[in-house]
């Protein structure tokens, strides 16, 4: 079992979380390592996070540092190569999760040896939100039912970083998004590639975070959200551009429809018909390059999964895709 936690100036928790999530670890399970990645804090939280684990002395907690800020995608896939588990976890250090979400993911997988990674979600029932911001509660809430939409995957926690991965299904998954945008994409690309989901229901936390920034709270929309609302949008496109580009002609094509029914209704009762005959036309054309668009996305799709799936052994990424996403956990039978 090898759980992965990415930080960014973090000093006023790291060394109590560190402490917390061994302890957890410690008393619920019985092989792990803990790597921490620092993605190029500025403040002391690597040096005192250093100090603690020199006090702690134990070589199953490791540390990777960078010295710039690259983002959490790139953390996280850095620490996942870090890795020695069969099992990888990625969640936060605070265990803002809950202290036993690690050993929920990881006995799921064990259990369900047709699963392929599990995915943490406060939005499935039995779960829920604490302590977060109104607006972030709103985005991502709606924003997972809207992502879901496109992806039709059964799960409804698509952005989230808390879940449980077999190795040999994510280390050789290629990724380039470095941001919080890297969630989006190996969701994305494993269900493309017909690796199979599950889903357990979990409490999000904010009360410690909240709690170790006073005042300063975290601002509810920033930069990067809109930056990372904007690339979701990009998967979105990407995850069935059949369907979605498909039912953007239809509406053309009826459109275009009702202005040429128009166009001819004029020209029987001897009124101008011209502006509805151009109207219709230009809708027919667009109707015509939505096709287009499905055909060409869908295509470019279907040759990047060749792509990826020659990074797995012969064989490993043939199977049919799921039916559904079965939820795990206490209401669940599990």
């Amino acid at each position: 079992m090898s759980v992965v936690c990415p930080f960014f100036n973090e000093g006023a928790l790291i060394v109590e979380a560190m402490r917390r999530m061994v302890a957890n670890l410690d008393a619920q399970l019985q092989s792990w390592e803990l790597i921490f990645v620092n993605d190029g804090s500025t403040d002391d939280g690597p040096r005192l996070l250093i100090l603690a684990m020199k006090e702690t002395n134990d070589a199953r907690v490791r540390l990777i540092s960078y010295p710039v800020n690259y983002g959490r995608g790139r953390a996280l896939k850095t620490g996942m190569e870090f890795a020695a588990g069969e099992i990888i976890v990625t969640t936060e250090a605070d265990c803002s999760w809950g202290d036993d979400v690690v050993k929920r993911l990881a006995d799921v997988l064990r259990a369900n040896m047709d699963c392929d990674f599990v995915v943490a979600s406060p939005h499935r029932p039995g779960g829920k939100l604490i302590g977060v911001p109104a607006v972030r509660a709103f985005l991502t809430r709606w924003g997972n039912k809207l992502i879901s939409l496109f992806f039709r995957s059964g799960l409804t926690m698509h952005t989230g970083m808390t879940r449980a991965y077999r190795r040999e299904v994510i280390v050789p998954l290629q990724t380039y998004e470095n941001g919080k945008e890297f969630h989006l994409e190996v969701l994305f690309k494993l269900l493309t590639l017909k690796f199979r989901a599950r889903e357990i229901p979990a409490t999000l936390s904010w009360e410690v975070r909240n709690k170790s920034r006073g005042k300063a709270r975290p601002r509810a929309l920033d930069s990067a959200i809109v930056r990372a609302v904007r690339t979701h949008f990009v998967f979105l496109f990407l995850a069935d551009p059949m369907r979605l580009f498909s039912s953007a002609a239809v509406f053309a094509f009826v459109v275009s429809a009702i202005f040429l029914g128009l166009a001819v209704h004029n020209l029987l009762v001897g009124e101008v018909a011209v502006f509805y005959a151009i109207m219709s036309m230009f809708f027919l054309l667009f109707g015509f390059l939505f096709i287009g668009f499905a055909v060409v996305l869908t295509r470019l799709r279907d040759q990047s999964v060749e792509l990826w799936a020659r990074e797995y052994p012969a064989g490993r990424v043939v199977r049919p895709p799921p039916q559904e996403v079965r939820a795990c956990g206490p209401e669940a039978g599990n």
